[in-house]
């Protein structure tokens, strides 16, 4: 039901091709998962989805379950039938709230503000917004209390059926000590046995290597989670202040995991990361970058980025040769930035499917370069638009 297999390994780097076999089919690696926090992909219709080249899912279980989508997927059904997407999805296992709730907010750091805040502050372990005990996490929803445990995520984890479920974890800030960082990488591990625990023979449950960025925590986080009887793991929390501590994270863990399990790096995706974290030998990925950037005009070319501003009276199409729904059927820059000043449906829709094929098309071009010995021209390429 669950397999993954290495099918060629770079010469130069820890890249690697593969395949993992899943309920829902065979997933190529690397492959980056599109965000569907609550079961839907923000901007595309569930009818439409079908015809975009995603080939992988994450869903939000908080938000599935604070927002009530649970309840709407089928008796013995799972998150597939809801979102009429018949393809691997992922769960993530509430674990980024913890963090974005919590010392995030109190932070001002998450998925609007800086995710890499630099150097120019101080740890900060105080003010949290969030109970976090041994049990699990409180969260304030809607006037109500809500309790997170490693124990209630699985549930409903269960209940989302995705293929592959996280374990509950407590995802730092950059701006944690390196004590509150230790605790929680300590809490994260006592949390992921209770996890195991629990029955489970349908899904892929991943173990995460919490530690932020210190070399010693990374590393004995590693070694632990590695130890353990999981399909595959997810690397995540606070990956650096800056975007250059990625790659030191990396190196830190994956060397420690087993090589013939599957990695995934949560919540990055853009595309110089991406070249960065699979030359460290990373497989899978999640990130809302292709689709969050969509809906604020911004479109992803193979020469680079482009804000729709910059070319909103331009008659040409968005980009030649590309195979999304804008550019087939010729719409050009000045008609979608038309559809925006609209609000037009139509406008994130073409966005946001434009950036979903180039992400698709991108992920295809690094398979293919490992399995043909090109990965550094494709990266060299690439990196002349997008940086590095």
């Amino acid at each position: 039901m669950f397999d993954f297999t290495v099918l060629a390994q770079d010469s130069r780097s820890r890249a690697r091709a593969g395949s993992l076999t899943t309920p829902h089919g065979d997933l190529s690696t690397p492959e980056l998962a599109f965000v569907a926090t609550e079961g839907e992909v923000k901007a595309i219709p569930a009818d439409k989805l079908a015809g975009l080249p995603a080939n992988l899912l994450i869903v939000n279980t908080y938000h599935l379950y604070t927002k009530r989508f649970i309840e709407k997927i089928p008796p013995g059904g799972s998150i597939h039938d809801y979102v009429h997407f018949q393809k691997p999805i992922m769960s993530d296992s509430g674990g980024f709230q913890v963090f974005s709730l919590g010392f995030g907010k109190a932070h001002g750091i998450g998925k609007v503000a800086p995710i890499f805040p630099g150097y120019d502050l101080r740890s900060n372990d105080a003010d949290n917004p969030l109970s976090i005990t041994e049990e699990g996490v409180e969260f304030n929803f809607d006037g109500r209390k809500i309790k997170l445990t490693p124990e209630k995520s699985i549930e409903l984890q269960k209940k989302i059926g995705a293929d592959i479920i996280f374990a509950f974890d407590e995802c730092t800030s950059p701006l944690n000590s390196y004590n509150y960082t230790k605790k929680a990488m300590e809490l994260t591990h006592r949390w992921l046995e209770r996890c195991l625990r629990l029955p489970n023979d349908k899904q892929a449950l991943f173990a995460v290597v919490q530690g932020g960025h210190f070399a010693d925590l990374r590393q004995a986080s590693a070694r632990f989670v590695g130890k353990q009887d999981v399909p595959g793991f997810g690397i995540g929390g606070s990956l650096g202040r800056s975007k250059e501590e990625i790659g030191r994270v990396l190196d830190w863990s994956i060397p420690l995991l087993p090589v013939e399990k599957p990695r995934h790096l949560l919540g990055i995706g853009q595309v110089e990361d991406i070249f960065a974290s699979v030359e460290r030998g990373v497989d899978l990925f999640d990130c809302v970058v292709p689709t969050r950037e969509a809906r604020h005009k911004v479109l992803y070319t193979k020469k680079g980025k482009v804000n729709l501003k910059k070319i909103k009276t331009s008659e040409e199409p968005l980009e030649a040769d590309c195979r999304c729904p804008a550019c087939k059927s010729k719409l050009t820059a000045r008609q979608l930035y038309e559809y925006f000043l609209k609000k037009d449906p139509l406008a994130f829709y073409y966005a946001t499917g434009h950036n979903i094929v180039f992400f698709a098309d991108l992920m295809k071009r690094v398979r293919d370069s490992i399995l043909d010995h090109k990965l550094p021209a494709l990266k060299e390429e690439m990196l002349r638009y997008y940086g590095g």
